[in-house]
């Protein structure tokens, strides 16, 4: 737990991370609990695992993810389908068809260009972004590895609307926040109750409580939905939904979100020891994992400064939220060092 803190507390010294929270549990016991730093560069509140921030990337495994798999548990969604399948107005030429699992494994083809400033389909507009989604091709044909983009999300949070015929954040308000008593998480902007001084602002904000992915940000101002980035949730409420995958899509009340067959999709294997590989949408492997856990946990970081984890085998989470404001590799290869020690102490 020394080391723990002291990842932390160097990164907050540095000026990499204003503050950060490590929360792990297993069989539904917390067994590591680490708090340090600020929410905001005022250094007025205190960080703690009740503390909401937008989580960044983390959202694609957290909300979108999670959708998709309920929607497969209610026979909504085949995942090896051409996604044009469940996204009829998408009307760009494609090299080749594009399965729903092509784009949670970002092998889709959808990807940015090298070399240009900005993405295909950018507009200052969010609601122009989304109809740019469906007129604008894949720049490269899909590919063996995973080259990740939030272009991928954006679109199967199209196709969870279309194939539900609800707004993405409604439907996982209602079937993913709800029934896991996750009362501080919502998509888009904090819920209106979350005060002030339990609001973490994140990198390239101007305050706490903003989205700090520039497409998120646009799409959600403009009236649109998204599934690449902008969920707010606490380290404390993280955990539920971690422990729901742990015990196999159950809420703790018992409900059943999805099943053995959605679990099995997304289970970690050592099929693919290279940079990005994924178990729809779930990382396996990268290069900052450390060799023993390849295989064997499942991961996702965000941009701003988060990483989670589960390793179904051991019945363990780990989840590390924090604000970073400094250097992006140390603060990930920092978050992952941490991982690495809380898995260690199982």
């Amino acid at each position: 737990m020394k080391k723990i803190q002291s990842i932390l507390q160097s990164d907050i010294d540095d000026d990499v991370i204003l503050g950060g929270v490590v929360l792990a549990g297993k069989d539904g016991t917390v067994f590591c609990k680490c708090e340090a730093g600020y929410t905001s560069p005022e250094r007025k509140y205190a960080m703690t695992a009740d503390t909401v921030l937008d989580v960044a990337s983390t959202t694609k495994a957290a909300a979108t993810v999670t959708a998709l798999l309920i929607c497969r548990a209610r026979g909504l969604i085949d995942f090896d389908a051409p996604f044009t399948d469940y996204l009829k107005d998408f009307s760009a030429p494609l090299y080749e068809p594009v399965s729903v699992r092509d784009l949670a494994n970002h092998l889709s083809g959808f990807g940015d260009v090298r070399g240009q400033k900005q993405r295909p389909y950018f507009d200052e507009s969010g609601m122009k972004m989304l109809e740019n989604m469906l007129t604008t091709p894949p720049p490269h044909p899909p590919t063996r590895h995973a080259w990740y983009s939030c272009w991928n999300y954006i679109l199967l949070s199209l196709i969870l609307e279309r194939i539900t015929g609800k707004r993405f954040t409604d439907f996982c308000r209602k079937e993913i926040f709800e029934p896991l008593k996750m009362n501080s998480t919502s998509l888009g902007k904090p819920r209106p109750e979350i005060p002030v001084e339990r609001l973490g602002q994140t990198m390239g904000t101007s305050r706490p409580g903003e989205i700090s992915d520039f497409v998120a940000v646009r799409i959600y101002r403009d009236g649109g939905c998204t599934g690449n980035a902008g969920l707010f949730t606490s380290a404390n409420d993280y955990a539920k939904l971690l422990e729901c995958y742990l015990r196999r899509g159950k809420t703790g009340s018992g409900q059943q979100l999805f099943g053995e067959a959605e679990m099995a999709e997304i289970m970690p294997d050592r099929k693919g020891h290279f940079h990005g590989y994924r178990k729809f949408g779930w990382s396996v492997y990268e290069n900052y994992l450390a060799e023993e856990m390849f295989g064997t946990v499942l991961f996702h970081s965000g941009w701003s400064g988060q990483t989670v984890l589960f390793d179904p085998a051991q019945n363990m989470y780990a989840a590390v939220l924090t604000t970073r404001c400094g250097d992006y590799e140390r603060a990930k290869k920092n978050r992952m060092e941490i991982l690495h020690q809380v898995w260690r102490m199982i």
